[in-house]
């Protein structure tokens, strides 16, 4: 079996291109950690990093994210510094905020890069600035974006590495083609529930074993069909995706569930996760069956 390629060997095949290292100080790191801008800077060159001034963010520079020139045209990266960003962000996959967005190639010098990438937060989505670097935000757009569009939109990219909510390594590219970029409304629904997505992410890596591949897109799918049940209280909607994810069989199929979700979704003063335990032991052992599910509510 033909063996994943590690993410220097992926940066260093692009021997044409300038190779970077993005990480995005609002998730701050120890001062003595290697990845932190005033270790990271150390004996290097001016332009060795260069700050990509987000939009929403630019009045306070600071507080934006950094560009790590990794390697220019015909150099190779350091490799003990890629390999350290990585194990770094195996750390924080399911982190709310995360330091190590990813890593890029691309013909761009390290200020047209930073340049285009805070561009590029403007053109996911019409009047809106969208952080797009954030890896959980990244990985939603891809697993919902068509994908000839996607590729449109990130046609100076050669290549553009990320760790998925599951730590697997991701890899986009760009190309010019046909295709322009339109959001798709199942792309614009899980941009916007971008936080609620996570904090089901986070509570389905606590409560079960390791997550599927695509949790993400599972996650966001199942967030969105949720929606339609009507329930009033966050902590009722990720009680029941979770379930629906987490459990053999679909959580809504027996009658006496969905007589109460039809009675909490119509009274606020009513809580699912309180309402649960009303249920006979007949209903838990359906949900519990081995039998194959529709994924997802």
């Amino acid at each position: 079996m033909k063996s994943i390629a590690t993410i220097a060997e992926c940066l260093n095949a692009r021997q044409d291109e300038y190779r970077y290292l993005l990480i995005d100080p609002l998730k701050p790191v120890m001062s003595w950690n290697p990845l932190h801008p005033d270790c990271l800077k150390e004996g290097q060159g001016s332009n060795f990093l260069q700050r990509v001034l987000r939009p929403d963010l630019a009045w306070s520079p600071e507080h934006c994210p950094l560009l790590v020139l990794l390697a220019s045209p015909g150099e190779n990266c350091d490799e003990r510094l890629i390999e350290e960003s990585e194990e770094y962000a195996l750390g924080e996959v399911l982190y709310e905020k995360r330091y190590v967005c990813g890593w890029m190639s691309a013909s761009l010098d390290p200020q047209e890069m930073a340049t285009w990438l805070a561009e590029l937060c403007k053109k996911i989505r019409p009047g809106a600035i969208v952080p797009v670097f954030e890896p959980l935000r990244l990985e939603l757009l891809r697993s919902t974006a068509d994908p000839a569009q996607l590729s449109t939109l990130l046609a100076p990219i050669g290549r553009w590495i990320f760790l998925s909510a599951t730590g697997e390594q991701t890899v986009l590219s760009g190309a010019v083609n046909s295709k322009e970029w339109q959001l798709k409304w199942g792309t614009e629904q899980a941009l916007d529930n971008y936080r609620d997505i996570w904090r089901l992410l986070s509570a389905w890596g606590l409560t079960s074993g390791p997550l599927p591949t695509d949790a993400a897109r599972q996650a966001a799918k199942a967030w969105a069909g949720s929606g339609k049940v009507g329930l009033n209280h966050l902590s009722d909607r990720i009680f029941l995706v979770l379930n629906s994810l987490t459990l053999p069989a679909s959580v809504t199929i027996h009658d006496e569930m969905k007589t109460l979700l039809q009675k909490v979704a119509s009274n606020p003063d009513l809580h699912l996760t309180q309402l649960m335990k009303t249920l006979p032991d007949a209903v838990w052992k359906e949900q519990r069956s081995p039998e194959p599910k529709v994924e997802g509510i």
